[in-house]
């Protein structure tokens, strides 16, 4: 009796050694995949090489299609994401269902419409095609962009998300192609213009402040369009998360987004 009730003792205190590693394991992680959209991972290198001495591996994983990475990251393919705004996240999050979120706030990313064609905005011609991304988030942004410029009207009661059918007014009667954001640049040579995201731009050899045609402002208050890093809403509070996080609001860094991007991302937050 005494040799069972020492085997089961020796049993549950193993179980709850497990158990109680696999609470820690999150926590403890130092194997870190991070995935970024394009190939421009300059800063995100920087923040690698200063965690890794604080015993974290920070990978880049890179993805060419912007529904990939909340995918991936809702499947813990990868630990955390940073390629989108509030605005695209909160429209994944509602479609999709994903157990992500925000966890820190990065740049403005200002969307540009760029032209291999025309000089100004005043020389598109009537009919010709304009470019614009074709998820809900982005292709509402560049909807409202092509606005500013004065080229189209859309409904107000759209708001953040307008679609083609919320154009009222396009006066030019010009040819909306939708395609994938990271795709558009290569479609410069078919279309008159083209409405394409900051990060894409630069990684396609522009200088968005001042090679855009029409450069997004930003918008005063609390900015839908303000990019963000997420993570799986159970890694919140994780040690290794706080490191990253640490490591990334630097001045260091703070620098080489202001010059990596040139001028393209802004940062939303004071280096410390």
């Amino acid at each position: 009796m005494k040799k069972l009730l020492s085997v089961v003792l020796a049993l549950v205190l193993t179980f709850s050694l497990v158990a109680c590693g696999n609470n820690n394991s999150t926590d403890d992680k130092k194997n870190i995949k991070l995935g970024i959209v394009g190939t421009d991972s300059l800063v995100w290198k920087k923040v690698a090489e200063k965690v890794k001495d604080k015993g974290i591996n920070l990978e880049i994983v890179y993805f060419d299609s912007y529904p990939l990475p909340n995918a991936a990251l809702n499947s813990k393919e990868i630990d955390l994401n940073a390629f989108q705004h509030h605005s695209y996240l909160n429209k994944e999050v509602e479609q999709f269902g994903y157990e992500i979120e925000s966890v820190a706030d990065t740049v403005f990313a200002p969307l540009g419409i760029y032209s291999s064609k025309i000089q100004k905005i005043s020389q598109l011609s009537e009919g010709q095609k304009v470019a614009i991304p074709d998820d809900v988030s982005n292709g509402g942004r560049a909807l409202k962009l092509l606005e500013k410029a004065g080229l189209i009207k859309v409904n107000p009661k759209a708001g953040l998300f307008p679609t083609l059918k919320d154009v009222q007014e396009n006066p030019k009667n010009l040819k909306f192609i939708e395609l994938s954001a990271a795709n558009i640049p290569t479609t410069l040579t078919e279309n008159e213009i083209a409405v394409i995201n900051s990060g894409i731009a630069t990684d396609n050899g522009f200088t968005p402040t001042k090679d855009a045609l029409v450069l997004e402002e930003a918008i005063e208050g609390e900015n839908p369009y303000i990019n963000l890093i997420a993570a799986r809403k159970s890694d919140k509070d994780a040690e290794w998360l706080k490191t990253i996080l640490e490591a990334y609001h630097t001045k260091e860094v703070y620098d080489l987004i202001i010059e990596d991007s040139k001028g393209g991302s802004i940062p939303v937050w004071e280096a410390k």
